[in-house]
């Protein structure tokens, strides 16, 4: 099977999705069920992925994901990812945006979503906590906003951070389909992946292997989040996301894997590393992000 056949359709995006939707791009990379295998987690402690995203003959930005365990939290791994802009996006609409995901793993849940961002010279601070006791959802728009609540749905529920990694960890079945709930800022989201192949699959001008081919789409009532992307990764212990296509109103967006994956699995269209920017400006980032308060408790500020 060639990569581009699409066994499904779905409406484009209705509202503007300019470079500051490349987040959700990568992010919906991932996208997973609420369910665990028996067999160990397919990524290793501290594992390093970073990807490319080209609109069309752009290279608009690189996304980097990282897992890791949580310090004194049992059970619960810490899931980033570091999105930066590249060339001409770069010069007009710059980003350098961190979206992290405190996730419990048995059960598996979303325990805490933060969102700190910069994109085109907006800075957004925002912090989602699910209360599942009492079925409350705590959402702080700003650090300088008041706390405000929702209604959670049954069931555990994902973040956009918690699915990075949950699709990889899932036993996929050619032709098996899961449904989630997803928990974006203080709105209840529902999506849906399906397992449309495994076997040999031939990635535009690699040699045919053997992946998991998936597509995402989302359902439900929201108009926000339409479209469907396609996703492709490797069928052996490290679920490795190679590469996917990503389809809505401005056209289809490819993401590849260029570094971490290893010897023919990171993408070099030309044989040589594809540069990573973040590289240099990552020290940056983290020095934002720390200078954050730390949580202190329930109805504390956010960080």
């Amino acid at each position: 099977m060639r990569l581009g056949s699409s066994p499904f359709s779905f409406p484009s995006m209705t509202k503007s999705e300019t470079p500051k939707h490349l987040a959700c791009a990568l992010i919906f990379l991932y996208l997973g069920s609420v369910h665990l295998p028996a067999s160990p987690l397919p990524w290793p402690e501290g594992e390093r992925l970073t990807y490319l995203i080209e609109w069309g003959i752009l290279q608009a930005a690189e996304g980097t994901f990282t897992a890791t365990a949580e310090p004194g939290k049992e059970g619960v791994q810490r899931f980033d990812l570091y999105l930066r802009s590249r060339g001409p996006i770069e010069a007009f609409y710059p980003i350098r945006s961190r979206f992290t995901s405190l996730t419990q793993m048995k059960p598996w849940r979303s325990l805490e979503y933060r969102q700190n961002r910069s994109e085109g010279g907006n800075i957004r601070i925002r912090r989602t906590v699910p209360e599942y006791a009492v079925k409350l959802g705590r959402f702080w728009p700003a650090p300088d906003k008041p706390e405000e609540n929702f209604d959670l749905p049954d069931g555990p529920c994902e973040d956009f951070g918690s699915m990075l990694y949950h699709v990889r960890a899932y036993p996929w079945k050619k032709g098996e389909s899961v449904t989630w709930n997803i928990l974006e800022n203080k709105e209840p989201l529902f999506g849906r992946m399906t397992c449309t192949d495994i076997g040999e699959i031939e990635l535009e001008d690699r040699e045919p292997r053997r992946l998991i081919q998936l597509r995402c789409e989302p359902v439900g009532a929201s108009r926000r989040h339409q479209g469907w992307l396609d996703l492709w990764m490797t069928d052996d212990e490290r679920r490795l996301p190679l590469h996917a296509h990503l389809k809505f109103r401005y056209g289809t967006f490819k993401i590849h894997l260029i570094r971490g994956g290893g010897p023919g699995n990171d993408w070099m269209p030309d044989g040589e590393s594809i540069p990573v920017y973040a590289d240099t400006d990552t020290p940056v980032i983290e020095q934002r992000l720390s200078s954050q308060p730390e949580e202190r408790g329930p109805g504390s500020p956010p960080r």
